[in-house]
């Protein structure tokens, strides 16, 4: 989705390519689709295409292989958690979170309310020098206490359903497709699932945040992200808009939209994990492997990443980063 100017870049709805309901109490196999590499060259061609293009066949690099032979993102065991070479980007799919694909983990304990089920699977384990992981989880309806502080601290994207955490002195905070929630370390309190609900979650272990005040959760809406809460990015081209949701020092996390273009990313200092809500591009590692990334992926770009990015049509993006 193209943007006349940075301002007017509408934010379109998360997850254009939805995952039907399946039936939960039994997983049936389905084709799982692959990451689509670099695909056949479209019939007319944008400067950005044809930049990404040329530099594509000027390097004759593989395409879904690192230098030292190991793929760059899934293994072939489709069901074992990629482990990606060193400074390797990880790409997922709709398809990789797809209900029918999710492992099941049984009823929850300690539920006062409802029958609730636990579905999830990991995507990547041992980012950030070991204390990051990332995957998916759902859950059916049904509500329990979490009396337990928090030892972690978790992000997530709600990719449909609804829910609510709520505060040991009452306060509830209710969420819904398309927000970004946090529960910082130390958080305690309540759970409740009122619409089956499927997200894609981060957590970081960190250490004790001198400072940083109560372990409140915070929720972005989706509304939050409109063009006229954003902030652009001064002096940078292609133009971007971006706003903040959170940051203790360790893990942040917010809102990104890039309109077509491309630029080159040196190493990165930080992991960071960002799921998609619109637009088209390509990632292309240091090799010149690529990615083409659309609506509904969920990618990571692990500390020591470097690469290219062809933005074909206006990127938006949640995303979390982490600093160890």
């Amino acid at each position: 989705m193209a943007c006349s100017s940075s301002r007017s870049c509408a934010l379109a709805p998360p997850g254009s390519r939805s995952v039907p309901y399946l039936s939960l109490k039994r997983r049936c196999p389905v084709p799982r689709a692959a990451s689509t590499l670099v695909a056949a060259p479209p019939q007319n061609f944008s400067p950005e295409q044809l930049a990404f293009l040329e530099r594509k066949a000027a390097q004759k690099a593989p395409t879904n292989q690192t230098t030292n032979g190991q793929t760059s993102a899934h293994p072939s065991d489709p069901r074992a958690v990629p482990t990606p070479p060193a400074h390797w980007l990880i790409h997922a799919p709709p398809s990789y979170f797809a209900w029918d694909q999710l492992d099941y983990k049984g009823k929850r304990k300690n539920v006062d309310v409802g029958d609730p089920e636990d579905y999830s699977r990991p995507l990547a384990k041992g980012l950030a020098s070991g204390t990051t992981s990332c995957g998916s989880w759902a859950c059916t309806e049904g509500g329990w206490d979490s009396p337990t502080k928090r030892p972690t601290t978790e992000w997530f994207f709600v990719m449909s359903g609804a829910g609510a955490v709520t505060d040991p002195d009452g306060t509830r905070h209710d969420f819904g497709p398309g927000d970004v929630v946090v529960l910082p370390k130390g958080w305690y309190g309540r759970w409740d699932v009122t619409h089956k609900i499927h997200k894609v979650w981060v957590i970081h272990d960190h250490d004790e945040i001198p400072g940083f005040g109560s372990p409140t959760p915070v929720v972005a809406p989706l509304s939050s992200f409109a063009a006229q809460f954003l902030e652009p990015s001064v002096g940078k081209t292609p133009n971007r808009l971006s706003k903040d949701v959170f940051d203790n020092g360790r893990m942040s996390c917010g809102y990104w939209s890039c309109e077509p273009g491309h630029f080159a990313v040196p190493p990165r200092a930080t992991t960071e994990v960002f799921h998609v809500l619109s637009g088209m591009f390509f990632l292309t590692n240091a090799d010149g492997s690529a990615r083409r990334c659309t609506a509904g992926d969920t990618v990571v770009l692990p500390a020591g990443w470097s690469g290219h990015w062809d933005i074909i049509e206006t990127v938006q993006k949640v995303w979390v980063d982490i600093d160890v």
